[in-house]
């Protein structure tokens, strides 16, 4: 069908949602109710369930919800064991004009459907990915740092995404007759999803909205998550393989897409802490069979000529088959651990400034990156594990570290860019590799939206570092002397937002933002405070300087300046708020002019007012004229 045909056809339903759904329990209510929930008008759109034989009460529900909201169907169909049956016979039921696959426990963020058509419908687009969050789950970066109106393989990381979280146009599937392997078995989603690519004249990803929240179940009972048969996945592997050779020619896009697949799905597997730790029945049943694939599909030097550091050595190892030196190299490697220290810590213009000082070690303190008098980076892996071919690199050109705010109750992460620069070395001969993390974070605004109220824990994240996965810690338990008192409270943002850093009883650096677990109050309790008060007529005006750090344009905080007159005991009370005059956060009241002695204190909100005692703050009213 061509062009214009396809602009004046356009079916009434813009979207299809396709969940396919087994035994799904309590994970079926929030992810329904992100689907019924969407800004896109329910005329607009529909949500198919397919129901894989479902033996609890999953089935009951999803007639309830049909029942309920005229743009839900539920098909019941006999169990298949995998989600591929049931996602095809949602593309055979569905309306619209294009098709988007949601998992049962997952679910969309509110303008997610109405987003993406808008933007795949401005492109005529084949496929439309819309931004992953990953809740305990995996899911990729790189491909979401921008938007791709129109793009394909060879102008934007797709490959990093090959999960079936996609929107696709109906007829794009139906033209090319994709459908999903089935029956039970691995990677059905990237076969499916690895021709779509190769077929698309345009994909759009839109990245500057959350659209799709990848939950990893308490239960551990997502889809994929058992343990892997060697000879039937890389099985299935073979089938998107066969796919790629026959949509390609051999060149630098066939070398791109296997690429993927031999770094992710093959080398992964034969490095780091879950290579060390099978056992070697397992471990080496799973070298056996990445070998053979390796050394039968995966001929192109042009797939692993592009590789970092640490899968160009495990290549090596791994057509050399030295299989005892893989295994060697890689407990070397599960024992890496990034040293973090922090520099600096202080408020500015109402964000957390923050300088650490990053390298890579093993657990027994040997630098992992060292660099020369000359400059040249090695990566350090036991030097008779690694040929020597393999170990002289070059200098990592753009290692990203990244400040990571967790949630410590949703254990979501928040993360901002830090500025990276290489650490001066003194000394001769070779070096630890060290680096300089600077940046800033404003908690009234992380990725576009304030932190909720809650405990945020800081970690360190290093990435793309030239020698193998990204390595994190937490921030502050190893920090330059000077960093050892608290740091100040602080006011943010338009709400206003009260955030409380603090060290926890393992020294490592937090923020308690809203007041969750720790207060203004208590922060302020026992401090002593500077106050000026001026005598009037017939009132004191009374201003009390405090160690909170306010933020520009943060919304004044409500709070009272209270005084007790010495002689009569009488205690009197001024709402007044907290806001910065200059670069001092103060707080101003007028009060009734008592007695010459007043003892002031001040009450500031957690939840409720909470009164600060003992501030040991005492003023006297200044003479009048």
């Amino acid at each position: 069908m061509g062009l214009a045909d396809r602009l004046f056809r356009r079916p009434q339903t813009k979207m299809s949602v396709v969940v396919a759904v087994y035994n799904t329990g309590s994970y079926l209510e929030p992810c329904a109710s992100s689907l019924l929930g969407q800004s896109l008008p329910a005329s607009e759109y529909e949500v198919i369930f397919v129901d894989d034989g479902s033996t609890d009460s999953t089935p009951a529900r999803l007639d309830e919800l049909a029942a309920k909201h005229p743009n839900v169907t539920a098909i019941h169909i006999p169990n298949s064991g995998w989600p591929g049956k049931p996602r095809n016979v949602g593309i055979e039921a569905a309306k619209g004009e294009y098709v988007y696959f949601v998992d049962h426990d997952d679910s969309l963020a509110p303008e997610a459907l109405e987003r993406m058509y808008d933007m795949a419908s401005r492109n005529h687009a084949d496929v439309i990915i819309g931004k992953i969050a990953g809740h305990g789950r995996r899911v990729p970066r790189t491909l979401f740092r921008q938007n791709y109106e129109a793009c394909t393989l060879e102008t934007a990381p797709l490959m990093e995404s090959m999960t079936p979280h996609k929107g696709f146009r109906r007829e794009f599937l139906n033209e090319h007759h994709l459908r999903f392997p089935e029956g039970r078995r691995r990677l059905e989603d990237h076969v499916f999803v690895v021709e779509a690519y190769l077929r698309a004249q345009v994909v759009s990803v839109l990245s500057d909205y959350t659209c799709y929240h990848h939950i990893a179940r308490d239960d551990a009972g997502n889809a994929g998550f058992g343990t892997i048969e060697p000879v039937g996945y890389f099985g299935n592997l073979r089938e998107g393989i066969d796919i790629v050779e026959r949509l390609t020619e051999p060149g630098p896009l066939r070398d791109l897409v296997m690429r993927r697949w031999y770094s992710v799905e093959m080398l992964n597997r034969v490095g780091g802490k879950g290579f060390a730790g099978w056992k070697d029945d397992y471990r080496r049943r799973m070298y056996e069979e990445i070998r053979k694939l390796a050394l039968e599909r995966f001929t192109s030097p042009g797939i692993w000529e592009h590789l970092g550091p640490q899968h160009r050595v495990r290549s090596v190892l791994l057509r050399e088959g030295r299989y005892d030196d893989l295994v060697r190299l890689a407990a070397w490697d599960a024992s890496l651990v990034l040293s973090a220290r922090l520099d600096d810590a202080r408020w500015k213009d109402g964000r957390l400034h923050v300088s650490a000082t990053l390298s890579v070690e093993t657990g027994k303190g040997d630098p992992a990156l060292t660099v020369s008098e000359a400059g040249e980076l090695r990566y350090e892996g036991p030097a008779k594990d690694v040929p020597e071919q393999a170990r002289v690199l070059s200098p990592v050109e753009e290692p990203r570290v990244e400040l990571l705010l967790r949630d410590r109750e949703t254990k979501v992460d928040r993360p901002v860019a830090l500025t990276v620069s290489a650490a001066p070395v003194g000394g001769s001969g070779r070096q630890p590799y060290r680096l300089v993390a600077e940046g800033a974070v404003d908690p009234g605004a992380v990725g576009g939206k304030p932190l909720s109220a809650g405990v945020w824990d800081l970690f360190i994240r290093l990435r793309d570092w030239g020698a193998g996965n990204n390595v994190t810690r937490r921030l502050g338990a190893v920090r330059i002397e000077g960093l050892e008192t608290e740091l100040e409270p602080a006011v943010v943002g338009g709400k206003p937002l009260v955030v409380v850093p603090y060290w926890t009883e393992q020294d490592n650096l937090s923020l308690d933002v809203g007041q969750k677990t720790r207060s203004l109050g208590e922060r302020l309790a026992g401090r002593a405070l500077s106050a000026t008060v001026h005598g009037a007529a017939d009132a004191l005006r009374v201003r009390v300087e405090l160690p909170v750090h306010v933020g520009p344009g943060a919304a004044p905080l409500a709070a009272r300046l209270c005084a007790v007159d010495r002689t009569s005991g009488l205690e009197v009370s001024a709402p007044s708020r907290i806001e910065a005059a200059g670069s001092v956060a103060a707080i101003e009241a007028e009060l009734p002019l008592l007695a010459a002695g007043l003892d002031l204190a001040v009450e500031v909100p957690a939840g409720r007012f909470a009164r600060v005692n003992d501030l040991g703050v005492t003023a006297e009213p200044a003479p009048t004229a």
